[in-house]
């Protein structure tokens, strides 16, 4: 053997070649297929994420009361604006659901999406498609009725409960139409327990907004129409009353009827309302800290820019009419007065059975110790509500319009 020939097997000179040669491939193979797996998640994801837009959109229908059909379209129509490709895949539409924790659930709507997904790299040694899935479902839950709506599209905090407002909603919940970023605002200490809190806009709260039914605040949520917009206008007597101030010595007793009181209607002893409108042309509808005031089927309607100021330990029991044109109605401040400011307080064993309607006005519900009875409601621009104040909604059986808009479209599954 020849000298070269002995030194060739001794030669490693070029094994590190030799060996990146052979596992080259299988490090490329590796990066490839890790690649072709996040590839898989991603459409996984975009899948999951088509499912739960095609559900929601589904259960809007479902909750608008469509049929099948329109469900079934504005399923697919969602699914396909968020990237579902109906060439290599389908999707099932089930309302009621046939599986999971809402399987038979009429009031939810089940979306199934599933795709063929070609593979890249893996197909050098597996064959067919990679299928993928995604399944939501989306249910309609109906909540409890509105107590405060506020009616104005552009204010800033168009309901606000703020400084130490300590506000207890049983069973009703808060709505304002402003495309605020704060449309319902609940701000410093402030403490508000109510089932849900919906807002065209945004809802900015702090810690002190406790809801009972809804889990977060719905904002960019639909418009609510304004209940009594067909409400007509009581007519203006051209005389007035001959008396609109209700005082004298403590104990002192007034019954008055329904009647137009000029320049303002000023309650300031034992007040008893007999049934009717009480119309109050100019000045405020005043009733004093001193008063005990209490009527049945009475509604005030203010018009000539009068304003409202009930004031704390009053004791106030009022009851709207059961039929007529103004069922269920309170007070009513004229549409067309310029905006204006109304305040309403009372002790802590006053009531108000019905609702106040300002629609191009400010509300302020205020009291020390107020706890509302009764089936109350404010339907106004804006509404500020300060210190301890309740709102009863015993409505069983009262004439007052129910708005009962909320209906939530909520992801379950």
């Amino acid at each position: 053997m020849s000298l070269a020939c002995k030194k060739f097997p001794g030669d490693q000179s070029g094994s590190v070649a030799i060996l990146v040669a052979v596992l080259m491939p299988v490090v490329i193979g590796g990066i490839g297929l890790g690649a072709e797996a996040g590839y898989w998640y991603f459409n996984q994801r975009k899948i999951q994420n088509s499912a739960d837009v095609a559900a929601y959109a589904g259960a809007v229908e479902l909750r608008n009361g469509m049929t099948k059909p329109i469900i079934d379209s504005a399923a697919m129509a969602a699914a396909a604006e968020t990237g579902y490709d109906a060439t290599i895949g389908t999707l099932a539409t089930k309302n009621p659901p046939t599986a999971g924790g809402f399987a038979g659930d009429g009031n939810a709507v089940e979306v199934v999406i599933q795709e063929n997904v070609p593979r890249l790299l893996s197909s050098l040694f597996l064959s067919g498609d990679v299928p993928l899935s995604g399944r939501a479902v989306a249910r309609v839950t109906p909540t409890e009725p509105t107590c405060l709506l506020a009616l104005s599209k552009t204010a800033s905090a168009a309901v606000d409960f703020n400084g130490t407002a300590d506000a207890v909603l049983s069973g009703c919940n808060v709505h304002a139409n402003s495309l605020a970023n704060d449309a319902v605002r609940v701000s410093g200490t402030a403490r508000v327990e109510t089932p849900c809190v919906t807002a065209v806009g945004n809802v900015a709260a702090s810690s002190g907004l406790n809801m009972t039914e809804c889990t977060s605040a719905v904002e960019n949520a639909d418009t609510v129409e304004d209940p009594y917009k067909d409400t007509p206008k009581p007519p203006v007597d051209s005389s007035c009353a001959p008396q609109n101030d209700f005082g004298g010595s403590p104990g002192t007793n007034h019954t008055i009827g329904p009647a137009t009181y000029c320049g303002g209607l000023y309650m300031r002893r034992n007040v008893k309302l007999d049934p009717g409108v009480y119309v109050v042309n100019g000045g405020e509808l005043k009733i004093n800290s001193t008063a005990n005031v209490q009527g049945s089927g009475v509604m005030f309607y203010l018009t000539g820019g009068a304003t409202v100021g009930f004031a704390g330990g009053a004791h106030i029991e009022l009851t709207a009419a059961t039929s007529g044109p103004y069922e269920g109605i309170l007070l009513f401040v004229d549409p067309d007065d310029p905006n204006s400011d109304h305040l309403i307080n009372g002790d802590s064993s006053s009531f108000f059975d019905g609702a106040f309607y300002a629609p191009n006005a400010h509300l302020q519900w205020a009291g020390n110790s107020m706890s509302s009875g009764g089936c109350s409601q404010i339907v106004a621009s804006t509404i500020t509500v300060i210190g301890t104040a309740g709102l009863g909604t015993n409505c069983v059986g009262k004439p007052i319009r129910q708005i009962q808009k909320e209906q939530l479209v909520i992801l379950v599954e």
